[in-house]
């Protein structure tokens, strides 16, 4: 999840990443195999770099997760009650559902 304004850049790069270890480009930086220069996300911007793909999805999700999920569902069980799921803990629900049966 992408924390703090500062971001990578390569020379060689069209695009600016963040400091997750989820990005391709990212990890190989943090492992040393790419060179790399940090600069803050405004100046990268400025510079004409954009946003890499694999950080944009990285951060929605993990944005979606922290304002507890956009897209919901209602589960109706037994008894008539209702239930609230995010897609991700829908998924998780009906897993442990299964599998403890």
């Amino acid at each position: 999840m992408h924390e703090g304004d500062e971001v990578f850049i390569t020379k060689s790069g069209k695009y600016y990443h963040y400091f997750d270890d989820d990005c391709p480009t990212t990890s190989r930086i943090l492992k040393g195999g790419t060179a790399a220069e940090k600069i803050k996300e405004e100046e990268a911007k400025k510079r004409g770099y954009s946003l890499c793909k694999h950080c944009a999805k990285e951060y929605a999700e993990d944005s979606a997760e922290r304002k507890g999920c956009a897209a919901s569902i209602f589960l109706f069980l037994s008894a008539g009650t209702t239930r609230q799921f995010c897609i991700a803990c829908l998924t998780i629900y009906i897993f442990n559902e299964m599998t403890h049966r």
